[in-house]
């Protein structure tokens, strides 16, 4: 191959923007570019008359504005939109992120998910909002794409476990490559008060993210540890109990809270997010790149991120086990040395590994002709 190999990032939305798939498609160009890969970012958003329009008439059969976006006049005409916006592209490979639409052929191509389908109608409202026959004819579609990609690649072993049992996708044609983080919080120089346990907890969506369970446990844990505090940001409500300072919602885009939000994780000892379901986790790695250990939970792809020295993850709901996860991490040599152990297992969790992984996963090598990362 002359030059270097042509890759796109296909998502309905702007691969280049991070408001795109929480940021994720923004990442693994990034990850592309630093390898030296020429990498495109193709955008099957329609112009928002036809989008509207397209929308209308394919929720009009079955009168249900959610089947909408599945429906395979809707599939149709994005695959045709993928066919004129990747023409003339040269490509060498690609990566399809989302399955509302079918790359066209001659392209090699890799599927990228965080979570199937199948795990996404259990907890997702959108998906139990779809009829019947709109789920069926989407994963009719997913299948075809699934057998017609070089592999299928997940962010977790959890979603890659879903691909192989829920979808008959050849284990050797699964890839598992990780995700990376959305903001660079670098372990801070100087060394951490471990003595004093501080919990930090960082999410939008209080509710799935387990923050009403987290206070309850927090709460507990203050009878017994009166010093202990909790530091949460997000889309919390007001925030009154001992020991809990609420921040609200911090925006990487203003410098001054950027600013406390690395003060944040500089001083917390431990991140706790106990969500119901967490399709990966990209701020678990975040706190492990900052150095302290994380609580997760054990539904997506949190166990994956942690690790089995990087925290403890629990079932969701189960307090009693958050609490005694609390209780262990407040021991300031065990936070500590997981605390050590994340921040080693985040170098698995960059964008140019990611990237790496998914040439990989394409047959591709990259320009200066690095041995690529290994699978997850």
């Amino acid at each position: 191959m002359d030059g270097a190999p042509q890759v796109a990032v296909v998502a309905i939305g702007d691969p280049a923007s991070p408001q795109t798939w929480s940021g994720t498609t923004v990442g693994i160009l990034a990850g592309l570019h630093e390898l030296g890969i020429d990498a495109h970012a193709v955008d099957l958003t329609l112009p928002p008359a036809i989008e509207q329009t397209l929308l209308a008439a394919a929720a009009a059969r079955t009168r249900n504005r959610f089947d909408a976006h599945s429906a395979p006049l809707t599939m149709r005409v994005r695959s045709a939109l993928a066919r004129l916006r990747t023409r003339g592209l040269g490509l060498h490979g690609a990566i399809q992120v989302g399955s509302n639409f079918s790359l066209p052929a001659g392209v090699p191509f890799v599927t990228l998910e965080d979570m199937t389908v199948r795990q996404a109608m259990s907890v997702h409202p959108v998906f139990n909002r779809m009829s019947a026959a709109a789920i069926a004819s989407w994963e009719r579609h997913r299948s075809g794409v699934y057998s017609r990609a070089r592999a299928c690649t997940a962010a977790s072993h959890w979603a890659g476990d879903s691909l192989i049992a829920d979808y008959g996708v050849a284990r050797e044609r699964v890839a598992i490559v990780g995700l990376g983080p959305n903001h660079r919080i670098e372990a801070q120089p100087g060394e951490r008060d471990w003595q004093t346990p501080r919990f930090l907890f960082v999410g939008i969506d209080w509710q799935r993210k387990g923050g009403p369970q987290l206070l309850q446990a927090f709460s507990r844990l203050r009878e017994e540890r009166p010093d202990a505090t909790l530091d949460v940001v997000g889309g919390h409500p007001p925030l009154h109990e001992p020991g809990v300072n609420g921040h609200g919602l911090l925006s990487s885009e203003r410098p001054g809270d950027r600013e406390s939000m690395a003060g944040l994780f500089a001083r917390a000892t431990c991140f706790a997010m106990p969500s119901q379901v967490e399709p990966f986790g990209i701020v678990h790695i975040e706190a492990a790149a900052a150095g302290i250990p994380s609580i997760g939970t054990t539904v997506g792809g949190p166990r994956d991120v942690i690790g089995p020295d990087g925290g403890v993850v629990v079932d969701p709901g189960d307090e009693r086990a958050l609490l005694e996860a609390m209780r262990l991490l407040c021991d300031p040599q065990t936070a500590r040395r997981m605390g050590q152990a994340a921040r080693q297992r985040a170098r698995l969790y960059t964008w140019p590994k990611v990237a790496e992984r998914l040439l990989r996963a394409l047959s591709l090598q990259a320009p200066d002709g690095r041995e690529l990362a290994q699978l997850l």
